[in-house]
């Protein structure tokens, strides 16, 4: 039931990193433990040249600009001269240059400057702090997990209040490694300290659910994407969801929402709601979607199509509205089940002949259930009509039946039918011309309908027959 898993984290667009974004949350974290940060930089010299300020802050500007090449090639000048800088200013101009290429989307190039940049530690522990943050989504943006992971799980050991950003990726890392169990715990903390969780990260903790089978717990998540996000796969994934936990009002009720929000407009999805409605015993409901979904054009009317809404409007007791489905999707399906059952509709309204014109196309078409039965109300058809021995030829076929039902069902209509074709020979013989000549031994002209026959049903004294369906059970 759960088709429905959350897409590889490489697809989406979070993985395209923006660095500003990396630099002020890290920021935020640095405010937090200030003091420790100002233990660990005692010791250090951040001194920068009058020159050496002017160029940086010319690049500065550039990259502020967005123009990163322009800054790329200005800091390229001091970087080849970076062994006559001190630690702090080839620190800084590393971490310029790793700016400039993350601005051109070059994320390896701009690593390989980011790793640089912290190799002499010479940079404030903050900004190292938060650099080593920006490492991490690169290594996510150059799928290379596995380093993600490691530098996430350094950065957040370091860090005293750590963003729920932070936590996310780290999940994304292990989810993208395999590694579902331990992808779990950072996603769950991620939504817990979010003021409000991102779809992206809804999505994930959902997908890691469903590879754990920890299904009841997908609940949660799948609801409040639905309060943020209301598309249509959450609606149905919800329903769907509800149903796997045999929580089946809940089920249709979100089933109800989404169709009442015109989000239903796939064949599958309409298809299901009908079936939770006919599950819920509500079957005039289906039937009513069944007939707007292919009035809308949304919905394959194939053999299943009309069977699914000749039930709907049979259990709603719409009789005649069943009469359709049940024609047509008989006569566009590979077996002959469908045209049993409009036989069997046509017995129960005593049309003898339109019953038996079904039943033995039935017969005709083949695949069938219960061949038995279908024998049985075919017999039955002709008898009503006054066709002995062709009621006769089905019943000694249904008494061949597996279905002891059906063999003793079969066995008293013969009974009869021997006994009533006996009276009509009978009454055949007085009504004679007294001429001496002897009446026809071919009996075929006992299969010519009266017209009385064909719209009466017989005495009371036939046997009574259950509804026998085509599975062969009775109801």
């Amino acid at each position: 039931m759960f088709t429905d898993q959350i897409s590889r984290i490489h697809r989406m667009g979070f993985l395209l990193l923006t660095l500003a974004l990396a630099i002020g949350v890290a920021g935020s974290a640095e405010a937090a433990r200030k003091k420790k940060a100002d233990e660990k930089d005692a010791g250090k010299s951040f001194t920068v040249s009058e020159q050496m300020h002017k160029k940086l802050t010319a690049a500065h500007e550039a990259l502020e600009a967005d123009q990163y090449e322009q800054a790329a090639n200005a800091l390229r000048e001091l970087e080849n001269r970076a062994e006559r800088l001190n630690p702090y200013e080839r620190a800084l101009v590393y971490q310029m240059l790793g700016m400039s290429q993350a601005g051109q989307e070059k994320y390896k190039e701009a690593l390989a400057y980011f790793e640089k940049c912290l190799a002499d530690e010479a940079l404030p522990n903050g900004v190292m702090v938060s650099t080593r943050f920006t490492i991490a989504q690169l290594y996510m943006a150059t799928e290379e997990f596995d380093k993600a992971a490691k530098t996430l799980e350094k950065w957040l050991a370091e860090v005293e209040t750590p963003n729920a950003n932070a936590y996310y990726l780290l999940a994304a890392a292990y989810y993208q490694l395999d590694q579902v169990e331990k992808a779990i715990v950072p996603a769950e903390t991620a939504i817990k300290i979010a003021k409000k969780p991102k779809p992206p990260w809804l999505q994930l903790l959902v997908g890691l659910y469903y590879e754990t089978k920890q299904y009841p717990k997908a609940v949660e998540p799948l609801e409040q994407l639905i309060m943020i996000d209301p598309k249509k796969a959450y609606w149905t994934q919800l329903s769907s969801l509800y149903a796997h936990l045999e929580q089946e009002e809940k089920s249709l009720a979100v089933m109800q929402l989404a169709y009442a929000q015109d989000f239903l407009n796939k064949n599958s999805d309409l298809r299901a709601l009908a079936q939770l409605y006919l599950y819920h015993s509500l079957p005039y409901r289906a039937g009513l979607v069944l007939e707007k979904a292919r009035a809308d054009g949304f919905i394959v009317d194939d053999a299943i199509y009309w069977e699914m809404l000749a039930n709907s409007w049979l259990l709603a007791r719409e009789f005649d509205r069943a009469l359709k489905p049940l024609q047509t999707g008989a006569e566009i399906s590979d077996k002959g089940n469908l045209f049993a059952r409009l036989g069997q509709l046509y017995l129960e309204r005593e049309q003898w002949a339109d019953a038996a014109k079904a039943l033995k196309s039935a017969i005709e078409k083949g695949g069938l259930t219960d061949e038995g039965t279908t024998h049985l109300l075919l017999a039955i058809a002709y008898y009503q009509q006054d066709q002995f021995n062709s009621a006769t030829q089905h019943l000694r076929i249904a008494r061949q039946s597996k279905n002891e039902m059906v063999q003793k069902s079969a066995g008293q209509w013969l009974m009869l039918v021997d006994r009533d074709a006996q009276a009509a020979r009978d009454a055949q013989a007085e009504q004679a011309p007294q001429t001496g000549e002897a009446l026809p031994a071919d009996e075929a002209s006992l299969d010519e309908p009266t017209p009385q026959a064909s719209q009466t049903a017989k005495p009371d004294e036939a046997p009574q027959v259950d509804r026998v369906s085509q599975s062969g059970q009775a109801h």
